[in-house]
């Protein structure tokens, strides 16, 4: 399933959020969030069928540099810098976007495109009425993509309560050509061995999209969320032959706790 293994970036935003209370920063030096979310998407990225799927939810920092989270196992070169709460850091972790031929039987004849490790650049700042993120990552294994993509978001964010936060991340991803084309490309060999026919996929924009989340303390240390993640395919993702359907939707919700 492409998308579903990771935590939404909503969620993510709430979890460090959490993370970064005072209460707990001044207790103790590990501060964590863990939880079991699950997931209703399409199975590929340009997948017309979906499926459910269940993943993990981990955020776990050591002191103000050393983090294991969703994008992996990390270190802030900045954290909170100056009164822009400027962050930036590293992370080598785990990339779950994949399109496997068994998924569906019209891709037959198409290479699999496998989840693998993945090497993490991230900037976040606070602009006052919204935070802005940019993601960079870049697939490291022969099977999958080994390509770039990059992320940029922009979160806004409001307490309903002192139980209930909404926040709305709408978010644009462009791609290179090594990406693009092993998810949307069809070469010479796999027409082939297909029915589609070849198609080059270059970089440019590959997705643009929105978040929405609702998230409700049970208590102090216990929440749930609700999440909808809407995306457009754009560009050469829109165009190619295995794009089954240009629209990506899906749903999540879960449970956290955090220590």
């Amino acid at each position: 399933m492409s998308q579903s293994l990771r935590a939404p970036l909503a969620l993510a935003a709430a979890v460090t959020a959490l993370l970064g209370a005072p209460a707990l920063a001044g207790e103790k030096n590990l501060t964590g969030v863990i939880g079991l979310g699950t997931s209703y998407g399409p199975e590929f990225s340009g997948s017309d069928e979906s499926s459910a799927s269940a993943f993990p939810i981990i955020s776990l920092e050591w002191g103000e540099r050393y983090f294991f989270d969703g994008r992996g196992l990390g270190v802030y070169a900045l954290r909170n810098q100056g009164g822009s709460g400027l962050s930036a850091g590293l992370a080598i972790g785990y990339d779950f976007d994949e399109r496997i031929a068994s998924d569906d039987s019209r891709l037959t004849g198409l290479r699999d495109v496998e989840a693998g490790a993945m090497l993490t650049a991230f900037l976040e700042y606070d602009l006052g009425f919204a935070d802005f993120g940019l993601e960079l990552n870049r697939g490291l294994e022969s099977a999958g993509h080994e390509g770039t993509r990059a992320t940029m978001s922009l979160e806004f964010s409001g307490q309903v309560n002192s139980r209930l936060s909404l926040s709305a991340a709408p978010y644009l991803v462009w791609a290179d050509s090594s990406y693009s084309q092993a998810f949307y490309g069809v070469s010479a060999s796999e027409a082939a061995a297909s029915t589609f026919a070849g198609f080059a996929a270059g970089s440019g924009f590959e997705r643009v999209g929105v978040e929405l989340q609702a998230t409700y303390a049970l208590n102090d240390r216990t929440g749930i969320f609700l999440g909808l993640n809407h995306a457009e395919l754009v560009g050469d993702a829109k165009d190619s032959p295995v794009t089954f359907d240009s629209g990506q939707t899906a749903i999540s919700t879960g449970i956290y706790f955090r220590f």
